[in-house]
């Protein structure tokens, strides 16, 4: 079965929307100068009402030191940290919950990702001015070579128009969903994010 992962979370009505659909991971972004940054505070009510549902519940940091995200996660009960910086394998082995790192992907790959043990892998597009996902699209040919299929999460611009023939040709089974559901910067569009995650799930 696909899994999806929603990202850029700001709100409960958006979370337990995701809750009820059965969608597998969300997302809140603690990165700043991101237009979807939640507070940590605000993000921390929002888990307490999603206890009783299975979904999986992912902080993303970008550059932070360790000692700051294990106590964030842990004060907001977080199952995941995934991570969208500069971040380095040593750090990764200093935090105290699962990890996801992120990778840029431009138009080539390097296989820097081998040297980080989390439990996934996720590519998004590079962008030179913006960190914490970029809302485009990359070559996904780049990531078909990886042997560890289970590990990769697809990411980077996915939508209506393309998540048919990123489920096909990816080669992958896990996609991450931010600005492809959306009706502003944080805030979603009830009928796309059902829609995609119908399409995904099918």
């Amino acid at each position: 079965m696909n899994k999806v992962k929603i990202c850029g979370i700001t709100n409960i009505e958006d979370a337990l929307l995701c809750a009820k659909l059965k969608v597998d991971f969300i997302g809140f972004i603690f990165y700043k100068k991101s237009p979807r940054f939640i507070d940590p505070e605000d993000a921390k009510d929002i888990c307490k009402l999603l206890a009783n549902f299975p979904i999986k519940k992912v902080g993303v940091f970008v550059d932070e030191s360790s000692s700051y995200i294990n106590s964030i996660g842990e004060r907001i009960n977080l199952d995941y940290v995934q991570l969208h910086g500069e971040e380095s394998p040593k750090l990764i082995q200093e935090i105290r919950l699962e990890t996801i790192k992120a990778f840029s992907i431009s138009s080539k790959r390097n296989k820097d990702f081998e040297k980080y043990n989390s439990k996934y892998w996720l590519f998004d597009t590079f962008d030179k001015d913006f960190k914490g996902g970029t809302g485009k699209s990359f070559d996904w040919s780049l990531i078909s070579d990886i042997a560890d299929r289970k590990k990769i999460i697809l990411s980077g611009g996915l939508n209506l128009e393309n998540i048919g023939n990123a489920i096909k040709e990816s080669k992958t089974s896990f996609f991450d969903i931010c600005s492809g559901v959306e009706k502003s910067p944080g805030v979603k569009d009830v009928q796309k994010l059902e829609t995609i995650v119908g399409l995904i799930k099918s």
